[in-house]
């Protein structure tokens, strides 16, 4: 292990879906480029609700309400969650560690015993922060997606940059929203501190607003305010070319946004842009 490694541990929580393309996505192109990493001293958990067709069928329901359906339907049915989630927001629901055969992927998982629901993410990731503070003893916690790559050089130089000991960290690709600046669902960064800061306040985080504005939200509420950090999109294969390997080297995280859902074209250049991060600039 090098002085880097021993300076620095992490432990992501990979938001999971056991559906396609979400699965193979996850399986074959996120999942050889943990492997592939320079850096080792990370720990990967894919964490993940309750999902039925039941809940795929409301989970549409609500969500078209919310996006698609115009002001009057979202303000509707933030209302409604409101009211309905608002007595549950101090609530953390019980995590156990499970098989391949319910997560459908051969990864340390967290199943999570709450609806796999979009509006329920904020009390799935509660729960992954709680295994975190709990079970693991990382300096920093990450939380991704399926569709993200990771580079673990460039976030360590980030934090070497940005971020002191004796500070809190909450960091990521920040957007606006509702009444706050926050990170990216995608990927955030935190350390023990913020995590545990965050955990002890959840009921500063909204129930009717989407898990990552409630986080934001909720920081803002602590007076910790996050730290942009850079992020590629990238789109197709062609894109991916166009980036020289130092400028790839130099970027965190990537998240793949190829094609449509039936036909995404994220595995192949997941594992070339893990190729490529593998090269010297």
């Amino acid at each position: 292990m090098t002085q880097i490694d021993e300076n620095y541990d992490f432990l992501v929580g990979v938001m999971h879906v056991t559906k396609e393309p979400w699965l193979s996505i996850a399986r074959d192109g996120q999942g050889p480029t943990w492997s592939k990493s320079p850096f080792k001293n990370f720990d990967v958990v894919y964490f993940f609700g309750k999902s039925n067709r039941f809940t795929i069928r409301i989970d549409r329901i609500i969500e078209s309400l919310r996006w698609n359906r115009g002001r009057y339907a979202s303000y509707a049915v933030s209302y409604f969650l409101m009211v309905l989630l608002q007595p549950f927001r101090a609530f953390v629901p019980r995590g156990k560690l499970v098989s391949q055969n319910e997560s459908k992927i051969k990864a340390k998982s967290l199943k999570v015993m709450v609806p796999e629901l979009t509006s329920t993410m904020r009390w799935k990731k509660i729960a992954f922060i709680e295994y975190f503070l709990r079970e693991s003893k990382a300096r920093y916690l990450i939380i991704s997606t399926s569709s993200s790559v990771l580079n673990f050089s460039a976030i360590i130089e980030f934090i070497e940059k940005q971020y002191e000991s004796n500070t809190m960290l909450y960091a990521g690709p920040i957007h606006t929203g509702h009444d706050c600046d926050f990170t990216s669902g995608a990927f955030t960064i935190m350390n023990r501190e913020s995590a545990f800061m965050l955990y002890k306040n959840r009921k500063l985080i909204p129930v009717h607003v989407m898990d990552d504005i409630g986080f934001g939200s909720a920081f803002k509420e602590l007076n910790i305010l996050p730290v942009n950090i850079k992020t590629l999109n990238i789109n197709s294969m062609q894109q991916l070319k166009s980036y020289s390997t130092k400028e790839l080297s130099g970027t965190p995280h990537f998240r793949l946004k190829s094609g449509e859902k039936n036909s995404r074209d994220d595995v192949k250049i997941m594992l070339a842009l893990a190729a490529m991060l593998e090269a010297k600039p």
